[in-house]
């Protein structure tokens, strides 16, 4: 059995009521599912932006999942946790690689190839999707650089987008980096930080373009995965199942404009979405 799990959004912003609770029942759904799909082995899958350190100070945001980590680490050996990032902690694969054998999770990459009832999935978060259907850029590279480097700019106010930008006017290493610049920086740094409900639902619509592109059978080009496997992604918070192209979208935890806390099950080759309480 596989459980899926996207979008949690730990440490967020600063804690309110729903904070507190969307946090609360994502460590009791843990524990559930240890204790119940999970009891006799198999995957859970964490697809991404399971913590936010876009919008949160990133030290603060470490110290503010340790819970999580406490309960994603206690899971019996026959359990393999698997964390994909997303584009909200895509720094947890430097620190995968900075702490080496020291860091919590063995496995964190940027996509998961997994073996269920004879059929093979593929499990990515979906920025790259986005990358694809947003006006201002198209490069991959540059996206995961100024994912990498929000993660580390973030802060209690939310400033950063603005902190970054100020840190490439005055110096060009991070642009040293890349292999193509949006031509319109800014707006590409603004549009990157717009809620979901703007950036994907929003004017251009690129939730809908996101959708299509996962459907096509042109995703093997630009996510590098086989003819024959299952997509199963997150990022844009809204759960669907299709059978048909062979792709899923998890859904998020409670997380606009999902409005409930959204996992999915994947036993004897099936796909079925769930909702924790």
């Amino acid at each position: 059995m596989i459980v899926v799990v996207s979008d949690v959004h730990l440490a967020e912003k600063q804690r309110d009521e729903k904070v507190e609770k969307d946090g609360r029942e994502f460590l009791e759904f843990l524990n559930s599912i240890k204790d119940d799909q999970l009891s006799e082995g198999g995957d859970l899958v964490i697809l991404g932006d399971l913590i936010d350190f876009w919008r949160r100070d990133f030290a603060k945001a470490l110290m503010e999942m340790e819970d999580a980590v406490s309960v994603l680490t206690s899971f019996k050996d026959d359990v393999k946790v698997h964390y994909v990032v997303g584009n909200h902690d895509y720094y947890m694969l430097k620190l995968k690689e900075t702490l080496s054998d020291r860091f919590p999770f063995e496995n964190v990459a940027e996509h998961v190839k997994l073996q269920e009832g004879g059929k093979k999935f593929f499990f990515t978060h979906g920025y790259q999707l986005e990358v694809l259907a947003n006006p201002y850029y198209k490069s991959l590279t540059s996206y995961k650089c100024f994912a990498e480097h929000l993660c580390l700019a973030g802060d209690d106010t939310g400033n950063a987008a603005s902190k970054l930008w100020d840190t490439i006017q005055t110096s060009k290493s991070i642009l040293e980096k890349l292999q193509r610049v949006p031509s319109d920086l800014r707006k590409a740094f603004e549009s990157m930080m717009e809620g979901p409900d703007e950036r994907l639902y929003g004017r251009h619509e690129a939730a809908l373009t996101i959708d299509n592109l996962a459907k096509s059978r042109s995703r093997t080009v630009y996510l590098g995965m086989e003819i024959d496997e299952f997509l199963i992604f997150g990022h844009t918070h809204m759960p669907f199942v299709d059978e048909e192209h062979r792709v899923a979208n998890v859904g998020s935890w409670n997380k606009s404009p999902c409005e409930d806390y959204k996992y999915m099950v994947i036993q004897d080759g099936l796909v079925e979405p769930a909702v924790w309480r």
